[in-house]
């Protein structure tokens, strides 16, 4: 409806609002730029003449005033450190593709509760004041998502959503737990245990936890699973301990992430197991810990910072082009072979048993 008198001027911002549509995607209708159709075009142009928009008299400067991209984070159980070390990595790259496109970066926290769903969204999301979104670390309820599609376009990075609505940035997990699998196992490995996944884990941990199954399949391997919380990466080592107390035959455990391993590495050289003497333990992330601790922790790398970088491109490709196919990326991780994994030596013959482990008691 028209503008009342004594009113501000109504803004793109307003009429963006009134059809549910991006600033972004408001001027490049009123200009008569690609990447609308022609029936956006006219309701944008309508709402814009009910509302009395006027662009200002400066609008060519107006146009190249950098696009404002709001980076919404999961805060991760807290926001400790060590919870954010793969994220942070994520974030700077993230920042620096923002700085080469020449974009202004608002930063916003979306409170998640353990499965990662989004408790409440920030204002960024719902005030509309950003061009587009880019959406870290967080687990989209169909409700959520639902929001976020009428909101200006988003990219998600190791962030899911009901369906796939949105453009993403993900790892390869399913590919990287198998050749981890692999790896242990063209080292002689037969009984190989997974570490802290669970059946209603974060999306991307049960990936892990899906190629790690098919791997053994493939090699007529059984598997051994060892159900504990990923953020929760103590209590997982604990856990991890009294399985191998109760399955001697396991040789080597596969963690759903680098912080599981680290812990697992902890709590071993408490109870005097050898690493990788008598247990191998392998990680996944790369995490900037991976290659400080003793001994230095095989794991699959995951180019952190490039994710970040390719959703700053998939959402400016978005910006510009408009309305097209979803585009999904997945970053193939990369072996890294460092101290953790031992070669085994030929199976022993049928009938003779395998060391066992000897724990402390308050391990068992």
């Amino acid at each position: 409806m028209p503008k009342r008198l004594g009113q501000k001027p109504a803004t793109l911002a307003d009429v963006a609002a009134a059809v549910s549509l991006s600033p972004a995607a408001v001027s490049l209708a009123l200009r008569g730029k690609d990447g609308v159709s022609e029936a956006t075009r006219r309701r944008v142009v309508e709402a814009a003449r009910a509302l009395g928009y006027q662009p200002l008299a400066g609008a060519s400067r107006q146009h190249q005033k950098p696009m404002t991209i709001g980076l919404v984070i999961n805060p991760v159980h807290g926001g400790t450190q060590e919870a954010n070390r793969f994220y942070a990595p994520v974030i700077a790259g993230i920042q620096g593709s923002c700085r080469s496109h020449h974009m202004d970066l608002m930063l916003a926290t979306m409170p998640v509760d353990q499965h990662q769903y989004p408790i409440e969204l920030p204002r960024i999301v719902t005030n509309r004041t950003c061009d587009g979104l880019i959406v870290v670390g967080a687990h989209l309820s169909q409700a959520t998502a639902e929001i976020l599609r009428t909101a200006p376009p988003a990219v998600l990075v190791d962030a899911y959503a009901e369906d796939d609505p949105f453009d993403s940035v993900v790892m390869d997990n399913v590919g990287g737990a198998r050749t981890m699998v692999e790896h242990l196992v063209s080292r002689g490995h037969r009984d190989i245990a997974i570490l802290a996944t669970e059946p209603q884990a974060y999306p991307s941990i049960l990936e892990r936890r899906r190629g790690y199954g098919q791997a053994l399949t493939e090699a007529g391997l059984s598997p051994h699973y060892i159900d504990a919380l990923y953020w929760q990466p103590e209590s997982a080592a604990v856990a991890a301990l009294a399985y191998l107390n109760a399955h001697p035959d396991v040789s080597a455990v596969f963690c759903a992430n680098d912080l599981v391993a680290v812990a697992l590495l902890q709590a071993a050289r408490q109870a005097a197991i050898s690493v990788p003497g008598r247990l191998s333990v392998v990680g996944f992330d790369d995490i900037d810990l991976a290659g400080f601790v003793s001994p230095a922790l095989t794991t699959m790398a995951v180019d952190k910072v490039g994710m970040g970088r390719i959703a700053v491109t998939l959402l400016a490709h978005r910006l510009e082009i408009g309305k097209e196919c979803v585009t999904q990326t997945f970053v193939r991780p990369t072996l890294v072979e460092r101290e953790t994994v031992r070669t085994l030596e030929p199976v022993a013959p049928p009938g003779e048993a395998a060391p066992a482990l000897h724990l402390d008691p308050q391990f068992a």
